[in-house]
């Protein structure tokens, strides 16, 4: 078999392949004695019919399958001969015509990683704010602690009111007829949560428990299909009222966290607050320090990298979305309104990576196989079993090495970059 490789474009080669006719030619004879066996010919049992008759029936088809059976047997090594190149992505076959007596003939395009030398990266300058630890930021956390510590308290001598846990048993109409569907046991419902359907908590307002109230609701347009627009009556029986009490911030509610005192609690806030806005400050850096390296070294980017990431993050999102409680369909749709913002992130991610793997190469930075196995325990370490099991696998142990690899370039090209103190953005409330 002859290869030769054409180079398209700097992310694109084209690799024309030649099977020899001989090759062919028993390729040609193997698939006749197929179609022999099996041919129905008229006048002739299967089996049976002249095999020139069936060359002269079905040479079109025995064409078609030597040819397919000759580029699935030489495609695998076609792709390996392309020298440098570094395909990406899935190859296109261009097909020719299995003929007897002639070689085949067809080509192969495929994306290949591009060939990057990366220059001035060296002296790069950029503005950044530094982190501070906003008062008004530690209070906001506090609070939300405090909220995970609410305790429901039995309401026994009022009605119900926003802000209440109101539990109720309910039955349903639909535009008439009794429909079990609207039918709910024990059913919580917190009052201006606003996770029911509009007015469905309104009418909710002012009831105490024991007692029962009918009313009217129109679903909306958007709900789902069978219900959509459609008028539902509800009757709701209360089965019981709770309020939501917040313990007082003092040292004993610090101590139920573990904490010495609120002063410690603070603290500690203080410190996970600086450490979240060292990391989100660290990653807007590399973005800025990034972008200037990507604005001095021009390059095409492989369109099948992209899609291979803007599919992995795509299915990650949905997955996640899902765990949270939204249906498959939900989940979907808001990956989908977020298509362009994620592709253009995809596409920065494998810029990302082109730059920092071309850097690594041209300062010659590796990990030893002492330094992954290290980092590779220290992941167990963090993440159990689970992990263990997860880095026997040669291709988990290789992507690891070249995250860190990746991560030792971006720190070479940060240790070259000025970083300038600039005024924060102004808060978007003034």
């Amino acid at each position: 078999m002859k290869t030769s490789v054409q180079v398209v474009s700097e992310i694109e080669v084209r690799i024309e392949v030649e099977v020899p006719a001989d090759k062919v030619g028993k390729e040609l004879d193997r698939q006749l004695g197929e179609f022999s066996k099996r041919a129905r010919v008229k006048g002739f049992r299967p089996g049976k019919a002249p095999k020139d008759l069936v060359r002269k029936t079905f040479g079109a088809e025995i064409a078609t399958e030597a040819t397919k059976k000759l580029i699935n047997e030489s495609f695998p090594e076609a792709v390996q001969n392309v020298g440098e190149h570094r395909i990406v992505g899935e190859p296109q076959v261009e097909p020719g015509l299995a003929r007897p007596g002639e070689p085949l003939k067809y080509a192969v395009r495929a994306q290949v990683k591009p060939k990057i030398e990366v220059h001035s990266w060296q002296q790069i300058e950029v503005g950044m704010p530094p982190v501070a630890v906003d008062g008004a930021e530690i209070d906001k956390r506090v609070a939300a602690l405090q909220e995970k510590q609410k305790e429901r308290v039995p309401v026994e001598d009022r009605s119900s009111d926003t802000g209440d846990i109101i539990v109720i048993d309910t039955t349903g109409w639909v535009e008439g007829q009794r429909d079990t569907r609207l039918d709910m046991k024990a059913f919580e419902v917190k009052i201006g949560g606003g996770q029911m359907i509009p007015g469905f908590e309104d009418e909710l307002r002012g009831l105490a428990t024991g007692e029962t109230k009918a009313f009217d609701i129109t679903f909306p347009t958007d709900y789902r299909a069978e219900l959509a627009g459609k008028a539902a009556r509800f009757e709701a029986r209360v089965q019981g009222l709770f309020a939501e009490e917040l313990p007082d911030l003092d040292d004993a509610f610090a101590q139920d966290l573990g904490f010495d005192n609120l002063d410690a609690l603070r603290a500690d806030v203080a410190e996970k607050v600086q450490k979240e806005g060292d990391t989100k400050r660290k990653d807007e850096l590399e973005r800025k320090v990034l972008s200037v390296v990507f604005e001095r070294n021009q390059f095409q980017v492989p369109p099948a990298m992209v899609d291979a990431y803007l599919g992995e993050r795509a299915r990650n999102l949905v997955q996640m979305f899902m765990s949270q409680g939204l249906s498959q369909d939900q989940a979907i749709r808001i990956v989908q309104n977020s298509w362009e913002p994620l592709k253009a992130s995809a596409d920065f991610q494998v810029r990302r990576h082109l730059v920092l793997e071309a850097i690594a190469r041209q300062e010659k930075i590796d990990v030893e196989e002492e330094e992954l196995s290290a980092a590779i325990v220290a992941k167990i370490q963090e993440r159990g079993e689970r992990a263990a099991k997860l880095y026997e696998k040669p291709e988990m142990r290789e992507g690891l090495r070249q995250d860190m690899i990746e991560e030792r370039a971006m720190g070479l090209i940060l240790e070259h970059t000025s970083v300038v103190d600039e005024a924060p953005a102004p808060s978007p409330n003034g």
